[in-house]
């Protein structure tokens, strides 16, 4: 679908920081029973820059786990909730006023004539922004939160303000069902649903086993080196930069296209997501990010043409559809497998 040279320079830019996350994924997958498809859902999120939800019962560890990753980037100390100029994380209620996510006004200058917000600490200043509960807030609150995830822009009082969000991460219990909150939801192009362990001796054991030394064991968890975020930034515009050269665009009829359009019909054709436009240039942005990390993780030759294939198809089950169909994730595998 690209061209596979072209391919393979972006993975020598990214080389550094998607290894880091190579690291990251490992350390998760080792500490969490039954969380891969998670782990890795955070891992393309943090990639490629798009948002994503976390969609689960209570006590599934959506929270745990997206603390977890934060805490191996080095936003969150050992065990501990102190404050990161680079994190923000809140739990939305019905009750949440704009001015806790984004400051309130700062009341003495506001006396004199001064609107300005106390801002320091806040949303619009974190690059990493985790929001429980999303779908609780106001409709204020939602609707700087489409900003922020349409334009990376904060709306003040009529002032469109530049935020720092490089990675947008939320969780909720269920999928919203009104149109206001569904036009928020569409906009987190990575969903992924976590749900509660099956009570058999085998997984009890492995969810005892991790799930124990998780909930009462303390974890080290140190940053991972160099900043990770940035390194991610610099791939994402070295990616974008190629673009606009014309250098890294797909190639007319390829077979993976065909492929691709197939599996999009059917999931329309199951009502299980309509695809729009944007969902599906969103779709090809995280297979691309894909293709790269697994290259990086799986240890393939540097000097190999990289394609995109079964792997990079398969996301579209995973991770994009608005709800689970069994027979649709079966039908979807089957389409994705390339020879």
């Amino acid at each position: 679908m690209f061209d596979p040279q072209m391919m393979t320079g972006l993975r020598r830019a990214a080389e550094q920081p998607l290894s880091q996350l190579a690291r990251i994924e490992q350390h998760l997958r080792d500490r969490f029973a039954f969380a891969d498809e998670a782990v890795e859902a955070l891992v393309l999120a943090l990639a490629s820059g798009e948002p994503l939800l976390l969609i689960g019962p209570p006590g599934t560890g959506k929270s745990r786990l997206i603390r977890a990753v934060c805490g191996l980037m080095g936003l969150i100390g050992d065990d501990s909730r102190a404050d990161h100029p680079d994190y923000f994380e809140y739990l939305l209620t019905p009750f949440t006023e704009p001015g806790e996510l984004f400051g309130f006004y700062d009341i003495p200058r506001a006396m004199q004539g001064d609107l300005a917000r106390l801002d320091s600490g806040m949303m619009q200043q974190a690059r990493v922004v985790y929001l429980d509960e999303v779908f609780n807030g106001s409709s204020a609150i939602l609707n700087s939160i489409l900003a922020f995830l349409n334009e990376r822009m904060f709306h003040d009082r009529g002032m469109r303000v530049p935020v720092r969000l490089e990675a947008l991460l939320a969780a909720t219990n269920q999928i919203p069902a009104g149109s206001e909150l569904r036009a928020v939801f569409d906009r987190f192009t990575l969903r992924c649903h976590i749900g509660n362990t099956a009570a058999r001796p085998e997984r009890l054991a492995a969810l005892l086993d991790k799930g124990w030394r998780e909930t009462y064991g303390r974890h080290v968890m140190p940053g991972e080196g160099p900043d990770l975020l940035g390194g991610l930034a610099q791939m994402r515009a070295v990616l974008a930069e190629q673009t606009r050269a014309g250098k890294l665009v797909p190639l007319g009829d390829h077979p993976l296209q065909r492929k691709l359009a197939q599996m999009i019909h059917l999931v329309r054709q199951y009502e299980l997501s309509q695809m729009s436009n944007r969902r599906v240039i969103k779709l090809v942005h995280v297979m691309v990010i894909y293709r790269l990390y697994r290259a990086v993780r799986d240890g393939e030759p540097r000097e190999a043409g990289l394609e995109l294939g079964g792997p990079e198809l398969q996301l579209l089950g995973r991770f994009f559809l608005d709800e689970q169909d069994e027979e649709l994730a079966f039908k979807l595998t089957r389409l994705a497998q390339v020879p």
